[in-house]
Parts: structure tokens; sequence; C-alpha cells
């Protein structure tokens, strides 16, 4: 099996189509010559990966193992800056480091006060 024929099935596995609905979106008569590409029987010519890559939602250079895959359509991930990365999760952990403190607040509101608590411990003497 080709490069070309393991990508083209790897991304029509994960958009969860039949060898036919594939044909169809690329105006082939039937998944014979789908099958064919993806044995490695044949491959198909650079007019028809191009149109491959469109509606896979992929790239040229990933269907002809010149850049690597994704292993989940693209809408899933997002390019970003290492800059910007590093900097969201500096405040992402200082927004984690507040929440923990608000928490931490609430606690001791909702806890009773030592001295509340050494008044309750001690037998009420106007009782007696």
């Amino acid at each position: 099996m080709s490069i070309v024929g393991q990508r083209i099935r790897k991304y029509r596995k994960l958009l969860g189509w039949s060898q036919d609905l594939l044909a169809e979106k690329i105006d082939r008569k039937d998944k014979q010559t789908i099958s064919h590409w993806e044995t490695g029987k044949s491959d198909p010519s650079l007019k028809e990966v191009i149109k491959l890559a469109e509606v896979l939602n992929a790239t040229v250079a990933q269907l002809v193992g010149e850049a690597p895959m994704f292993e989940e359509p693209r809408e899933n991930y997002v390019m970003l800056k290492k800059d910007d990365l590093i900097e969201l999760q500096r405040k992402a952990l200082e927004l984690e480091d507040e929440r923990i403190k608000h928490l931490k607040d609430q606690l001791k509101a909702l806890q009773p006060s030592e001295t509340e608590e050494s008044e309750s411990a001690e037998p009420d003497s106007s009782l007696e």
C-alpha cells in the first residue's frame, strides 16, 4: 500500500465516510477507484490529489506524506505561537490560584471561630 493510499484511507475513516461516499464527493462513479488507491494498485493523479485534499480537509503535503497528518479533523486544532500559549497557561494558573484562595476564604467563613468553639465546649454555669 502506498503512503498516499494509506493517507486517503486514514482521512476517509476519520471522517466516517465509505469509499462510495468519497467517490461521490470527488465525482467518481463508484468506489473501485478509491479501493485501488487505498490498496496501492494505482495512484491518483495530481489533479485528483488536490481534489482529495480539499474534500478530506487535508493538505496535498499531508496526503503525499510530506507533512504529518492530524489524527483528528483539523477543526479540532488551533494554531498558536509558543509565547502566546505560555501566556495563556500563566493566566490560567493565576486564575486557578485566585479560585483556590476564594474557596479557602469561603471555607473559613463557614467554620465556627475558635472562641465560639471554646465557649460551646464549656458547660453553661447559669443552668446549675
